[in-house]
Order: C-alpha cells, then structure tokens, then sequence
C-alpha cells in the first residue's frame, strides 16, 4: 500500500515535545503531515496506550501513529489495536530511537542490527493492518554502528513499506557529526516510487527547498528547528523570513499550554511545557533571565503570571 506525499514539510517526532498541543499549532503553521510520539507495543499490549500518547485531533491528519518494540508479533498486534481504535493516515515503526533507555530495551534503534528482523516486523504489521486499509512506514537511521543502509532498506521495501523516513547518521552517533543527505539521494533512488522522507540538521527554510532539490526526497521532517522556531513552516510555505518577537512567542506557549490541558492534567503540563520554552526563547535577548523566571515558577498559576508579566 503506497502512500502519497509530495513535496511535504513534515513535524518530525521528539519525546516529550510534539504531543497534540504543538502538533496543532505546527499544523496551523503549515506543517504538512504529523506523528505522535513513539509508543511502546508491549505496553499497548498488556495496559492500553497512554492517552496523552495517542490523543490527537481531526487538524492533525495527515497524522502517523508511531509504535517501539522488540517483538515482531507484539509489534503488529499494538499496532492492530491503535490502527483500529483511532484510525490514523498509517502506523510507523520506530527504528531510529537511539536514547540509553530504549536501546537498553534491545527496541527501535537496537533494531537497525538486524536488517532481516526488521523486514519481519514491517511484514507482519502490514499483514495485521491490510484488512483495516492502513499502511505501514518506518523510520529509521543509516545502521547502528555503521552505515548498512543499502541492507535495510532491501529488507524494508520487501516487506512492502510505504514509506521510509530517514535520519542519516548513525544510531551511535546520537546527534554528533553532521547528518549525511547525501544517503538521503541514495534511498530515494533504491526506494522508486517509494516515498523517502528526509530528516536531520535542518535549521532554515532555505534549507528545506535546497534538500527536495538536491535529493528528490518526498518530504522533508523538521524536528529540533521546529522547537525553537514553528514558524519554519509557515516560512518555507511563504518562502520568506519571518520575524517573531517575544510577545507571539510568550502567545504561542500560553495557546498550546491551554490546548494540553484537554489530555494532560494541568500542573503537569505545566511542568511539561518548561523544556519547550527554553527551546521557544532561543536567539532572544536576555534569554537566561527569561528561563529562570520561567523554571522557578513552582505552579501552574505562577507559571502563567510569569509569563504575562515578562
């Protein structure tokens, strides 16, 4: 089952971050395609998914559900369930996690060391999924200590993925080094009419237009760019810089705090969105002022009254 996605600017998913709340408002800005944050199969299995996980709205669509395991057989099954309960535009499997925690649980990244295994776990959730019409796409890196891209991606498009998206480094490499948009080129001319999505240091719109043509990639994923600046996708659609002071971003946070509270409990959205407005005050003037005022704030209440008042 293809999926069709063309010249797409895509929010990439970051633990902790692109929950519904910024998923909307990305998507007001003209992001083109979404994905949740990755959900654990055998949790999904045995105690239901989390709610503040799997929670998103009709402005969110085109919007892919991401699922993490270890099991081929749990892997499908989680996604059966969350596929048939909430009916997203696909289900991705996460193959590129590379936190301590995840890779410890032998789980997404650890993955990227057995290209066949992977092949078997997109095989058997397209096989899960085919008779609820929803496609499967996987995200992935160039291979856990070294780049087997070529392998995995052979694995994948056998097992009939229907999209892959790529962060083009290594899963040891983390964040460091630069991100190689050069293999990006690479998968899409294995991949044929396979959508390739690209991902990885990408800072600026320009940026974005220079990698659809340089690579022929189908989409391109923002994902660290967007937590500092969301309105990178409003750029790129108007193809021009755009200038957000202080205020609009104080506004911003303040909408997507009021949007959280329709799935997380109010004092620990509050908490949860602290990390977020570091990110959002990057490149303004008097920023660590700003971040302490914002970090000592101890409730909800203060929180927001800080807010206002800076």
């Amino acid at each position: 089952m293809k999926l069709k996605i063309q010249k797409e600017v895509i929010l990439a998913p970051l633990a902790g971050y692109t929950h519904s709340a910024f998923r909307r408002l990305c998507k007001k800005l003209g992001a083109d395609r979404t994905y949740s944050e990755l959900m654990n199969a055998t949790g999904i299995i045995y105690k239901g998914e989390e709610k503040e996980l799997a929670y998103f709205t009709d402005e969110e669509r085109p919007i892919h559900l991401q699922v993490y395991g270890r099991n081929p057989e749990e892997i499908a099954e989680a996604a059966r369930k969350i596929a048939e309960k909430y009916k997203p535009e696909a289900i991705d499997i996460n193959f590129g996690c590379s936190v301590k925690k995840v890779l410890k649980a032998k789980a997404a990244g650890y993955l990227l060391q057995f290209p066949k295994e992977m092949g078997k776990i997109v095989a058997d959730t397209v096989k899960a999924l085919k008779p609820l019409n929803v496609p499967v796409t996987a995200k992935i890196r160039l291979g856990f200590y070294e780049d087997t891209l070529e392998e995995i991606a052979e694995e994948l498009l056998k097992a009939d993925v229907s999209a892959i998206a790529l962060h083009p480094r290594t899963a040891k490499q983390g964040f460091s080094g630069n991100a190689n948009w050069e293999r990006v080129k690479d998968l899409k001319k294995i991949a044929g009419d396979t959508p390739i999505i690209g991902s990885g240091d990408i800072r600026s719109w320009r940026e974005i237009d220079q990698k659809f043509e340089e690579t022929g990639c189908d989409g391109v994923m923002i994902g660290r760019a967007a937590l500092a600046n969301p309105w990178i996708f409003k750029e790129f659609k108007e193809k021009k810089d755009i200038e957000v002071g202080l205020k609009e971003r104080i506004e911003f946070i303040l909408r997507e705090l009021q949007l959280m509270w329709e799935f997380f409990e109010k004092e620990r959205a509050c908490k949860v969105i602290k990390a977020q407005i570091s990110q959002i005050f990057k490149g303004i003037r008097g920023k660590a002022k700003l971040n302490d005022m914002v970090m000592r704030s101890k409730t909800c209440k203060e929180l927001i009254k800080n807010l206002k008042n800076i």
